[in-house]
Order: structure tokens, then sequence, then C-alpha cells
């Protein structure tokens, strides 16, 4: 009955750090007591078996984090950000290259490098700059 309360804390726990290993140890826990339940073994054994368990995931977690973090994190945003290549209208032209267009229901700030985009005007989201869309006109690929 032991392993099971500290699988239930363990499980607990781990809901609230995210880490992982409390995880590993909850399962290692649950393991142990299915086996304490079915055949009973010596307390020295149950120990064993949890230690060995506990190990084994913490290896495995470990190995998994590891990898992961060995596998880099894409620098080109664009082909992560789906805002790239919607199309917007032009609301707006606030003069230096800067607009406020329609997109998404509402008004965006919008950069372009072309300067005379007349309003009701089409364009395509090319890139994006924190809040502020960087278009081009469509059909146009000089921007």
């Amino acid at each position: 009955m032991i392993w099971w309360a500290l699988a239930i804390a363990a499980f607990v726990l781990e809901i609230f750090s995210g880490t992982f290993y409390l995880l590993v140890l909850s399962i290692a826990f649950l393991l142990t007591g299915i086996l304490n339940a079915t055949i009973q073994p010596a307390l020295a054994v149950n120990i064993t078996v949890c230690a060995v368990l506990a190990i084994i995931g913490i290896f495995i977690v470990a190995s998994l984090q590891r990898r992961k973090k060995l596998i880099p994190e894409s620098q080109n945003t664009q082909y992560d950000d789906l805002d790239i290549g919607q199309s917007v209208t032009i609301a707006q032209n606030n003069g230096g290259g800067l607009y406020q267009v329609h997109y998404r229901g509402t008004i965006w700030q919008a950069h372009a490098q072309k300067q005379d985009l007349s309003q009701n005007t089409q364009a395509k989201i090319v890139n994006r700059n924190g809040n502020i869309l960087e278009i081009q006109p469509t059909g146009d690929s000089s921007c």
C-alpha cells in the first residue's frame, strides 16, 4: 500500500515541477506496487526493483533530453510563421513606407519598401518584425 501512496505523491509533485524525473519515480513506485501486490517479495527486493526501475527511467529521460538539445533550433522563423504568405488589404498609407492594413479582422501596422501603395491595394505578408508586418504588393517582386 505504501508503494501506491508514494506513486501518487510523486505524480502530484511532478504536476507542479514538470521535470519528468518525478514521473519516472512515480512509475517506478507504481510498478513496484504491482510487483508487491502480485508476488509479495521481501522488502529488500521491492526496494531494489524500485531503485533499478528509477535508475533506468532517469537514464532514459536524461538521454532523451540530451538528444533534444542536439537538435538545433530553427534560426529561420519564416517557415514557422503561419502569417507569411497571407493576403492583406491596405487601409491607409501613413507615409515613409508605413501602412495600416486589414488582416484577420483588424487593423495591423505594416511596412513596405514601396512607398506609393494606395488604399484597397492587395499585398502579401513576406516577413514579420515583432507586430509589424513586412508586406509587398501582390504581383510585385521588387520589394
